[in-house]
């Protein structure tokens, strides 16, 4: 485990660079809930905004869940913007009427709300890209889940470094939530305990709390890293075949309507394709 400031600096400077995640002039809002990991993204890209030439912002999504301790995260990261010079964009939402109108869990529910959120921030031209701090741990906790729920090999891919659709990056996928903490704590940087997650109602709690733990002391205790290697894996070789798949079917597939020789019938906008492969 890295455990200074500089390691953890470098390591995300480093992922940045193999991922792409930014471009100079990008208009960047980092999703901050209070909590150690978002915290911690937010001050290392305060440290790296000058040399990745971008913009920085803050956003912060209340769910309408946890009562005051909630409001108390709003005003905590609501300050902390304040203290660093940023913008804040503050958005709010009713997640448990929105699970229940929609027969959904209360973790999807809030999701599809703070999601939601960030799409208007980009519609709305305040930022181009939202960074969110998922982490490594986050990362070997969804591969668990989705191997216990059945998941392909397109499921184990998990949490991708991007989503472009949605306009998501990922900077701390390779940064463990332990190394996270050593270094706010190098910074004197408080930071919030959000209490539901130590809620074992929820799946990705007991796995958290329960589930890994066992698995690291009794079988691998480099199970997390082990985990999110194996996402990794699956994420380049579902990368690998969706390029080869669109390159054949450009190859095989033409545009226009079947006819007995295998040739284009296309005519003026009406758009149909067809295989060129033999019946």
């Amino acid at each position: 485990m890295i455990c200074d400031r500089g390691s953890v600096i470098e390591q995300v400077r480093k992922y940045i660079a193999e991922q792409r995640l930014f471009a100079p002039g990008d208009r960047v809002a980092v999703a901050v809930s209070g909590g150690a990991d978002s915290v911690a993204l937010l001050r290392v890209l305060l440290e790296l905004r000058q040399e990745l030439g971008v913009v920085l912002s803050v956003t912060h999504f209340h769910h309408g869940i946890r009562g005051a301790e909630a409001d108390a995260d709003h005003e905590f990261v609501s300050r902390l913007a304040s203290q660093h010079g940023l913008e804040f964009h503050a958005g709010f939402g009713d997640a448990p009427s929105h699970a229940r109108e929609g027969g959904l869990s209360l973790e999807t529910a809030a999701r599809e709300l703070r999601h939601r959120w960030f799409a208007n921030l980009v519609a709305e031209g305040k930022a181009d890209k939202i960074a969110t701090a998922h982490t490594l741990d986050d990362q070997a906790e969804t591969v668990l889940m989705r191997v216990i729920r059945g998941a392909g090999g397109r499921g184990l891919a998990a949490i991708s470094p991007r989503h472009s659709e949605k306009a998501l990056i990922r900077p701390f996928l390779e940064t463990s939530r332990a190394e996270i903490e050593l270094y706010l704590r190098t910074l004197n940087q408080s930071w919030r305990d959000d209490s539901s997650n130590r809620d074992l109602v929820h799946t990705r709690n007991r796995i958290r709390h329960e589930l890994l733990p066992l698995l690291e002391q009794r079988f691998n205790p480099a199970i997390r890293q082990t985990l999110a290697d194996l996402a990794e894996v699956a994420r380049v070789e579902a990368e690998y075949w969706d390029r080869e798949v669109a390159a054949l079917f450009l190859r095989l597939v033409r545009e226009g309507k079947p006819s007995r020789s295998g040739r284009s019938s296309a005519r003026g906008d009406s758009k149909t394709w067809h295989s060129i492969l033999p019946a």
